[in-house]
C-alpha cells in the first residue's frame, strides 16, 4: 500500500537529522513517497501549487524574491540529502507555501488537504522551559493535528527500536494501526509493547465492544479478552500485517510515581530510538492517555516521538 509523508524542513541542522532519521526508515522502501515542504515568510511572492503540476499553465520563469528563493534552496538541499541517503528521486515531490497563519497551522491544512500519512517535523532542543516559554512548531501542532500522525524528531536516532506504551484504549490501539500500517510486511523494526500504571491506580480491564466500530466483533472478542489483553491486541494487529513475531516484544509492567518519566525511562533503558503514544481524541474525558501524552512530549529529548490521535 502507498504511503505519503510529509517533511517539513527549514534548512537547520535538526531538519537534517529529521531526513536522516525517515531515510534510515524508508530509503530501501518503494511504497514510501516523501513531500518535501517549506514555509516561506509571508509577504514573498510564493507560486501557488499547482493541482495537475505536469499540465500548469503557471508561468515558470516569474521573478523569486529573496524569501521564495532562500526556501527553493532548503527544498534543493532536503531533495539533496534524501537522494544522498539513498532515497530514488522519482518518490521526491517538494514546494513552498505561505505560512500566513503561522507555520504549524500551515503544515496541518497542506497535509489535511493531501491527506498524507502523517507529518514529519523536527524540534530544535531547546529544552522543556525554553519550549514552554517561547513555543515551537513542533508544541503547536500538537496542540492542533488531530487528524494527521505527527512524528516529532529531537536530536540523531539511529535505532530501529520502537518503544509502544499501551493501555486497552482505543486510543493506544490507534496507534499500534497506525504502525502496522506503515511497516505492513517489515521484518527489520522491533517492537517493544510496555504497559505502565501509578501506584494509585488500578488494573486496567479491557472492553471488546468499545473497539466494535473500528476493528469488528469477532476480531475484538477473539483479541481483546482475558488478563493479556493489553498486549494481545496490539501484537496481534501487528501480525495481520505481516510483521514476525520475532519482531515484537512485551516489557514487564512497572508501578511508578509518574507514567510519562516511566515510558521515556524505559524507552532508554532498552534502547529505543521511538516512543509511539496514542492519545485521546478531542472532547473525549480526560483518560490515561490524555495528559501522560502531552507529558511525554514535553520531557522526550533526543528521541523521535510520534503522537497518533
Amino acid at each position: 500500500m502507498k504511503k505519503k509523508l510529509l517533511l517539513a524542513v527549514d534548512g537547520s541542522p535538526c531538519s537534517t537529522q529529521a531526513l536522516e532519521y525517515i531515510a534510515a526508515l524508508f530509503a530501501d522502501q518503494p511504497e514510501v513517497s516523501f513531500h518535501v515542504l517549506h514555509c516561506t515568510s509571508i509577504g514573498s511572492s510564493v507560486r501557488p501549487e499547482a493541482e495537475d503540476p505536469e499540465n500548469s499553465l503557471l508561468p515558470t520563469d516569474h521573478r523569486l524574491d529573496r524569501h521564495q528563493a532562500i526556501g527553493l534552496l532548503h527544498l534543493k538541499k532536503a531533495e539533496n540529502q534524501l537522494t544522498a541517503l539513498g532515497v530514488v528521486a522519482s518518490r521526491i515531490t517538494s514546494s513552498t507555501i505561505p505560512n500566513a497563519t503561522g507555520v504549524a497551522a500551515s503544515l496541518k491544512g497542506y497535509a489535511e488537504k493531501h491527506l498524507v500519512d502523517s507529518i514529519v517535523v523536527a524540534r530544535r532542543g531547546i529544552g522543556v522551559v525554553g519550549e514552554m516559554l517561547l513555543g515551537s512548531v513542533s508544541a503547536e501542532l500538537f496542540r492542533k493535528c488531530r487528524k494527521i500522525p505527527l512524528w516529532i524528531i529531537d536530536g540523531e536516532v539511529t535505532t530501529k527500536r520502537f518503544f509502544v506504551p499501551v493501555d486497552g484504549s482505543v486510543n493506544s490501539l490507534m496507534a499500534v494501526d497506525h504502525l502496522a500500517h506503515i511497516f505492513a510486511g517489515r521484518n527489520d523494526i522491533a517492537f517493544l509493547f510496555f504497559h505502565t500504571r501509578s501506584l494509585l491506580s488500578s488494573r486496567v480491564q479491557c472492553v471488546p465492544e468499545d473497539f466494535y466500530d473500528r476493528w469488528g466483533k469477532e476480531w475484538c472478542d477473539t483479541h481483546l479478552q482475558g488478563k493479556n489483553c493489553l498486549f494481545t491486541g496490539p501484537i496481534q494487529l501487528l501480525l495481520d500485517a505481516g510483521i514476525d513475531k520475532e519482531m515484537i516484544h512485551t516489557l514487564p509492567e512497572p508501578t511508578a510515581l509518574e507514567e510519562s518519566s516511566s515510558i521515556i525511562g524505559n524507552a532508554r533503558k532498552h534502547k529505543c530510538g521511538t516512543i509511539v503514544i496514542g492519545r485521546r481524541r478531542e472532547g473525549m474525558a480526560k483518560g490515561i492517555f490524555g495528559s501522560i501524552s502531552s507529558r511525554t512530549v514535553m520531557q522526550t529529548q533526543n528521541m523521535a516521538l510520534w503522537i497518533i490521535g
